[in-house]
């Protein structure tokens, strides 16, 4: 099976490079006027960065699912489920959209994080999580949005002390720091407006379907894990807990800031993906087995009446 999502991946994104573009629907702005990352329409050169970096994406998710220890053995299911999950959603497999590079951001970082599981004095992961967070801050301003569910990720791996958040403090000025310092921008160029989260109700549309089908996996899954949760070790706990957390929290921004959706869906997916993978490795009943082979072969023909179909929501 995810062999068979990797070349779907790989066809369709092929395909996509002689076919019409599904617009951006995002903008992305950094805190630093007129500083930003902007998607590549229409050009063989966007399809094939984007695609590189969702398989890198792929297999990072992989390595953090094995090497620490969110699974018994080892997997492709989360390669498996975050290709799917993306080919749901036509705009994030036909250019380069810059919400991947935030998505290997917050998923290089969740293994810096689990990386610093119980040191007593993680000031130099502390210091490296916020100094990456606001460096890419200056050229996409919602990335800093993961900062909070970092701190309390930093609590729950049991590495919290106050030299910790001290070095944090630390890493978020120094960037801002540097590029004033060198001279490269005026004070009056950062703008912090840009985080500001406009109140409007999000606009209820067929297109929005993708999305609540991975939320609602995400929610099956993740109530599931937290019961098999209490057979794992503290250290499978803890990791699986953060996923869990990570997962809820990135909904809650997608449903707030849902004028910016595109921004936090590739995360989202990264986290539904590992929920899932968790899940199904932890269940080996033939019922479970059921499930999975079900939802993957859904999964996969939702995928060709979206690229191959009449598919009526596009």
């Amino acid at each position: 099976m995810p062999v068979v999502a990797t070349l779907l991946f790989v066809v369709i994104a092929g395909m996509m490079m002689f076919d019409d573009t599904v617009g951006s629907v995002s903008n992305y702005n950094g805190i630093v006027t007129g500083w930003g990352i902007s998607p590549i329409h229409n050009s063989m050169i966007g399809v094939v960065l984007n695609s590189a970096i969702v398989l890198l994406i792929a297999s990072l998710l992989t390595y953090i699912a094995t090497h620490f220890q969110l699974v018994k053995e080892k997997t492709l299911l989360p390669l498996l489920f975050f290709l799917l999950f993306q080919l749901l959603t036509p705009a994030l497999v036909n250019q380069f959209e810059p919400t991947h590079i935030l998505c290997l951001v917050a998923f290089t970082l969740v293994g810096t994080l689990y990386a610093g599981y119980q040191e007593k004095h993680a000031t130099e992961k502390g210091f490296i999580i916020a100094f990456i967070l606001s460096t890419v801050s200056l050229v996409e301003a919602h990335i800093l949005y993961l900062l909070p569910i970092l701190v309390v990720g930093i609590i729950q791996i049991q590495a919290a002390s106050l030299r910790t958040f001290a070095a944090m403090v630390v890493g978020l000025i120094t960037p801002y720091w540097i590029i004033w310092g060198l001279g490269l921008v005026e004070l009056s160029q950062f703008d912090f407006s840009t985080l500001a989260i406009p109140l409007q109700l999000p606009t209820i549309d067929a297109r929005l379907l993708p999305i609540a089908v991975v939320i609602m996996i995400g929610l099956i899954t993740g109530i599931g894990n937290l019961y098999n949760a209490f057979n794992e070790k503290i250290y499978t706990r803890a990791t699986n807990g953060f996923i869990n957390l990570l997962s809820s929290y990135i909904t809650i921004l997608l449903v707030i800031d849902n004028a910016h959706f595109i921004q936090y869906l590739p995360i989202l997916n990264g986290c539904v993906a590992l929920q899932a993978c968790y899940y199904f490795s932890s269940h080996t009943s033939r019922t479970t087995s059921i499930v999975y082979y079900t939802l993957v072969t859904l999964l996969i023909t939702w995928v060709g009446w979206i690229y191959w179909g009449n598919y009526p929501f596009l």
